[in-house]
């Protein structure tokens, strides 16, 4: 009896048989990649997908100063690898400050969680040793 057919199916019709549903096309979120142009000697910009990410300058002493998406300053850096790296973790102020808030809020349940868990394995250790 399929649910159609079922008095308590929800699409109950008297004699009525069950049609599959057509299938909802999926879509999934890939992140893009971010892609480096040296746009002029020494000037490198990161973008994805078309959206300007940052940038890295280099200066007259052979340094990388890093900006972030705003172009703001976001350190100096003695290697072009450490700098291209620093633009791709930057993250807004508001950004790092909710993510430093949820991580002191979950670590607590996590570490209870963890306890939880031990003391059940323990238990179950126990209980599996010692005859009944």
């Amino acid at each position: 009896m399929t649910i159609a057919e079922h008095p308590a199916g929800r699409l109950f019709v008297p004699g009525a048989t069950a049609q599959a549903a057509p299938a909802a096309p999926v879509a999934t979120a890939i992140p893009r990649a971010v892609t480096w142009s040296k746009v002029d000697t020494g000037f490198h910009v990161a973008s994805r997908a078309g959206e300007y990410v940052g940038s890295v300058d280099t200066t007259p002493d052979g340094h990388f100063v890093a900006f972030d998406g705003t172009s703001a300053p976001i350190g100096r850096y003695a290697e072009l690898s450490e700098a291209k790296s620093a633009v791709l973790a930057w993250k807004p102020e508001r950004t790092r400050i909710r993510d430093r808030r949820l991580s002191e809020t979950v670590a607590p349940i996590a570490a209870s969680a963890g306890l939880v868990a031990a003391a059940t394995a323990a238990l179950g250790a126990l209980l599996s040793v010692v005859p009944v």
